[in-house]
């Protein structure tokens, strides 16, 4: 197996001294953004988080991708396959290993994704769930064809998850996230399914749910 590769990164916390080791939150962005997007959002999750925001491999659009994808009129998205699944592997690498090079708790690693990054967050959902406390994914879909090896069922079904899409969504329309929903609802123990009346963003009210949901499955 190759080694864990490396991701530029920013980190952040934790805030408050309780004398546990801390629990990981890993941001993963949209296409065509960087490390920086989603990092402001770390001040609204529980303070006992370390919370690291990640910049995904490849160049896009003035920003970074996790892969190259073609979006088609209607929504429709055509990835690169080869190259998801590489970089899939590789974060799953990362999240192995994350834990004892930042010194966060192995048994409370959680992931946050947005679109793009939320497919990253459900990919590692479906192939690696035993090193995972729980997964947010918000505005994506399922990368189920991504995924090479998937866990066994009962090994994803015991990762909380939280999937939130936005009915104005133009980018990734809000059928993708009803067809995450379909595909998690029943397989997830711990399953949660919103909607906000907003478009391919993250609203106030959906973050207050989002930072509400992390801190009951700390």
């Amino acid at each position: 197996m190759r080694p864990a590769p490396k991701f530029v990164e920013r980190t952040t916390g934790p805030r408050g001294g309780t004398g546990e080791t801390a629990p990981l939150l890993v941001l993963l962005h949209g296409i065509g953004a960087d490390e920086n997007d989603l990092f402001p959002l770390a001040r609204a999750f529980d303070p006992r988080f370390r919370v690291v925001s990640l910049r995904a491999p490849h160049r896009y659009s003035g920003g970074w991708a996790w892969f190259h994808i073609d979006l088609l009129p209607g929504g429709r998205v055509i990835p690169d396959t080869d190259q998801a699944r590489e970089t899939l592997a590789d974060f799953v690498r990362w999240v192995e290993v994350a834990p004892t090079r930042l010194g966060t708790d192995p048994k409370r690693t959680f992931l946050l994704g947005f679109s793009q990054g939320a497919m990253m967050a459900l990919g590692v959902l479906r192939a690696m769930p035993e090193r995972l406390a729980g997964v947010v994914a918000l505005s994506g879909r399922d990368p189920a064809a991504l995924v090479d090896h998937p866990a066994s069922p009962d090994a994803v079904a015991r990762v909380p998850l939280l999937i939130a899409h936005g009915t104005l969504d133009d980018v990734l329309p809000v059928e993708n996230g009803r067809q995450a929903r379909d595909a998690f609802s029943e397989l997830s123990r711990d399953f949660t399914y919103h909607e906000f009346a907003i478009g391919h963003a993250i609203g106030d009210d959906e973050l207050a749910v989002v930072a509400s949901w992390l801190a009951a499955h700390l």
